[in-house]
């Protein structure tokens, strides 16, 4: 079987999905690239790659088929446009673009290439959210019209002062308000409504813990979809708590979701009609909804956080390369779920009014 042969730019954040990309069946790692020839040779080492680069042009003009950018996040839209005017397919780490002016400038590229682009969401391929999201495509929900997600992470000690070091952590993560961060919580809400968010509200706390950050220790976006759903997304980088950044929350007509809150907690359901009034059900009561490409994976490649799903992810990216269909998450998808997060910063520099978020079509 013919397989897509991917080279990866960035061996930080890239590793990882390096390391899954050899459970993914139609995937060949073919080329390692990083500017840091001490990373480089680890990574090489360590993933029993050949063929390295320290020049990411020097990749573009080889022979591999398309480029996984796990550059730093503000290099994600130059690094991508470059592959796709290379003649490469991409697969973008998050977030697609740090700035409005940058989604277009990807778009157009995009539709100008005629190449496939896929957004590297992770958290879209979560095993548990797979039965969530059939169950609703299956019409166990009845209407969707509510959603929540919660990122409380305590990043404050990863974030260096600004005076110190660059790094685009601090830039913008710590020196920005609103929730530009945004796809990892909004992505599979998105999935789930089917719609892209036509506006968003941004409030904040504040910022009590980290002095030179320009940050809320949490802010709240509130996004209202093309049909007036409503969707609650918390961010939070620097309180110091326990994390949690798996948690979605799900309300439709006839039944509801709610993700663990503690590692102790469950996958909670109601179903009406099949769940006793009053009480929750373990979702792997239903896991005959789990998706038919996690149903095909090794033994090996199952894990239900995060990042488990990025084999089932990369495999996805090379079949729509090998098939010539269209990619799960796309471009459209990609900003769609990237710009509300831009625009939240907006809401919350002017004091939390509604702005309007860019069409993507």
């Amino acid at each position: 079987m013919k397989k897509v042969r991917i080279g990866v730019l960035g061996v930080g954040r890239g590793a990882g999905l390096a390391r899954s990309a050899r459970l993914a069946p139609s995937v060949e790692l073919a080329a390692l690239c990083d500017m840091s020839e001490e990373r480089l040779a680890k990574a090489s080492a360590t993933m029993g790659v050949q063929t390295t680069y320290t020049s990411y042009e020097a990749m573009l003009d080889s022979d591999v088929d398309a480029v996984l950018v796990a550059s730093p996040m503000p290099l994600h839209v130059k690094h991508a446009v470059q592959a796709l005017r290379a003649g490469k397919h991409v697969l973008s780490e998050v977030t697609a673009a740090t700035s409005i002016e940058e989604c277009w400038e990807l778009f157009e590229a995009v539709r100008d290439s005629g190449l496939k682009y896929m957004l590297a969401e992770n958290y879209c391929y979560m095993r548990p959210w797979s039965i969530v999201l059939n169950m609703v495509r299956a019409g166990l929900f009845g209407e969707l019209y509510y959603g929540e997600s919660d990122q409380l992470q305590d990043f404050a000690s990863r974030l260096p002062h600004p005076d110190t070091v660059a790094n685009w952590r601090t830039s913008e993560l710590a020196m920005r308000k609103g929730h530009q961060y945004i796809t990892h919580d909004l992505g599979p809400l998105y999935q789930a409504f089917g719609e892209r968010v036509r506006q968003v509200v941004c409030l904040g706390s504040g910022q009590h813990h980290v002095s030179w950050a320009k940050a809320d220790d949490t802010c709240v976006v509130l996004c209202e979809t093309e049909s007036g759903k409503l969707i609650r997304i918390r961010l939070d980088f620097f309180s110091r708590r326990p994390n949690n950044y798996e948690y979605y929350g799900l309300q439709g007509t006839k039944a509801c979701y709610e993700a663990p809150r503690t590692p102790e907690e469950p996958h909670r359901i109601h179903v009406e009609g099949q769940t006793p009034p009053g009480t929750w059900q373990n979702l792997w009561e239903y896991d005959q909804y789990l998706s038919e490409g996690w149903k095909k994976m090794p033994a090996d490649a199952i894990n239900d956080h995060y990042d488990g799903g990025a084999p089932l992810m990369l495999e996805d990216f090379a079949r729509c390369i090998l098939d010539d269909t269209r990619p799960p998450i796309d471009v459209v998808d990609a900003l769609n779920m990237t710009a509300p997060g831009l625009m939240s910063e907006i809401s919350r520099e002017r004091g939390g009014v509604p702005v309007e978020v860019p069409e993507f079509k």
